[in-house]
């Protein structure tokens, strides 16, 4: 009977191990599965704009209408926390609005320093520098959401009457996206270079050709809006640094036949072979809608016409995107301007992006 037993046991306790080892296997299936894939969150917002953007104001007025807008940023990064999110992007002009002239906008502007060159926390270090209330709560958010957050903003730079592009007024002014990562830290900055109609800024001295690194998805590029249309830095930085993932914030304004955000977005990511997480403001009366979460075989995106209501896109994005077209095809040795590529996109659903008549390239 003792034998009995013993069997029996030897029995269970074998039953026992293999269980274990596929409850085991199961667990570190589903770890790879996690660990292939990010989880990213795009904001499109209908930012509170100035009732007059030609108006000059203070510094604690243009911060009210600021904070009004990362009131919400806040509150968008808090919901996606709570799902998961590593990484968030926030649209163009989304902080401070558009149509400003170089003066009416400065107060709107914070200092840049950087990042090459300062290693910061704005944060954890608010009192470094002067003029940074707006970095300081992007950076907070980063760290409360305890994830990477892309935002745009406008910034300044002192610049010396010995430098001879130097504006009369002593600074350059840039339209700026900035990359916090979860701890807060700045982590890099990319000043758009191909300005649209934007009189209050400045196009830098060098091209920016920004990329930053996450430990849940490697590298990043990073530009802005009409960038997206450009070799440089768009095409170079993809085909020299060979990113597989794109943050871009935008202020696009749809106009028929070929300037439609979603179908731009897209087709982007399938022509590279890459990832795009595009954030676009939302103004459907100014034709401004259109934001995305696009791999090359499939998109999360929103398009509305005619609901004034924000949307925040949650998706899983591979960490290694397969494309119908590699991106080293793409972006081969050509003159830029003769670069054109022959994609077929299937088994996507589009919107209806008709549109009013189209409207006049916004006036800064």
């Amino acid at each position: 009977m003792s034998g009995a037993r013993s069997k029996l046991a030897l029995f269970l306790c074998g039953c026992y191990v293999v269980a274990l080892g596929a409850h085991t296997g199961e667990e570190s299936v589903a770890e790879h599965h996690e660990a292939e894939y990010y989880m990213a969150a795009v904001y499109e917002h209908p930012s509170i704009l100035s009732l007059n953007p030609l108006a000059l104001v203070s510094r604690q007025e243009a911060l009210e209408l600021m904070n009004q807008n990362l009131d919400i940023y806040e509150q968008q990064v808090m919901t996606a926390a709570q799902k998961g999110v590593q990484i968030i992007v926030f649209p163009e002009d989304g902080i401070h609005g558009f149509n400003f002239t170089r003066t009416s906008i400065y107060p709107f502007l914070d200092f840049m320093p950087s990042p090459q060159v300062v290693r910061w926390n704005p944060c954890l270090e608010p009192h470094r520098f002067s003029d940074t209330e707006v970095l300081q709560r992007l950076s907070c958010m980063a760290i409360r959401g305890d994830m990477f957050l892309v935002a745009n903003l406008g910034t300044k730079q002192p610049c010396h009457s010995s430098d001879p592009r130097c504006p009369k007024d002593g600074r350059y002014q840039f339209n700026t996206n900035v990359v916090f990562s979860n701890n807060g830290t700045l982590v890099d900055r990319y000043r758009k270079h191909n300005l649209y109609f934007e009189a209050a800024f400045d196009v830098p001295l060098k091209v920016d050709h920004i990329t930053f690194d996450t430990p849940f998805a490697g590298r990043f590029g990073i530009f802005t809006c009409f960038d997206i249309l450009f070799f440089d830095p768009t095409i170079r930085l993809l085909r020299d640094y060979k990113v597989k993932h794109v943050v871009y914030p935008t202020a696009w304004m749809n106009q028929l036949p070929l300037l439609a955000a979603i179908e731009i977005q897209k087709a982007f990511a399938v022509a590279f072979g890459i990832n795009v997480l595009a954030a676009n403001v939302h103004h459907p009366v100014l034709g401004m809608t259109g934001s995305g979460i696009h791999t090359p075989l499939e998109s999360f995106w929103y398009h509305d016409m005619e609901n004034p209501k924000s949307h925040l896109i949650i998706a899983q994005v591979a960490k290694n995107p397969v494309g119908l077209i590699g991106a080293e095809n793409a972006t081969g040795e050509t003159d830029p301007s003769h670069r054109s590529h022959s994609v077929t996109q299937t088994g996507v659903q589009w919107h209806d992006l008709s549109s009013p008549k189209p409207l006049p390239p916004r006036l800064k």
